[in-house]
């Protein structure tokens, strides 16, 4: 499995930032997707406007593509994803 950060726009008329991170595993259960999960929120922008919060929260999935598909059937409104790439300090 790989990682994903995902940068995302949360629509607080309809939930807020905390409510949209630990509802979405359970919405991911009930709609059948089980090949990707949610793994933490690492941290929340403070607020763009009054109508939209912001946070950046990490996925594990197959792949990008698998990830996208399973984002948009359950309409969760991603920004962006990138692939997260761990950097190792070695010694030459």
């Amino acid at each position: 499995m790989k990682r994903f950060i995902v940068n995302s726009r949360v629509p607080q008329i309809q939930l807020n930032r905390l409510t949209c991170v630990m509802g979405t595993t359970n919405i991911f259960e009930r709609t059948g997707i089980k090949d990707v999960h949610l793994k933490t929120c690492y941290c929340c922008s403070p607020e763009l406007n009054a109508d939209v919060e912001k946070a950046m929260i990490e996925f594990e999935a197959p792949s990008k593509e698998a990830l996208e598909a399973a984002l948009q059937k359950i309409s969760f409104p991603a920004d962006s994803i990138v692939e997260v790439t761990k950097v190792k300090v070695g010694k030459n």
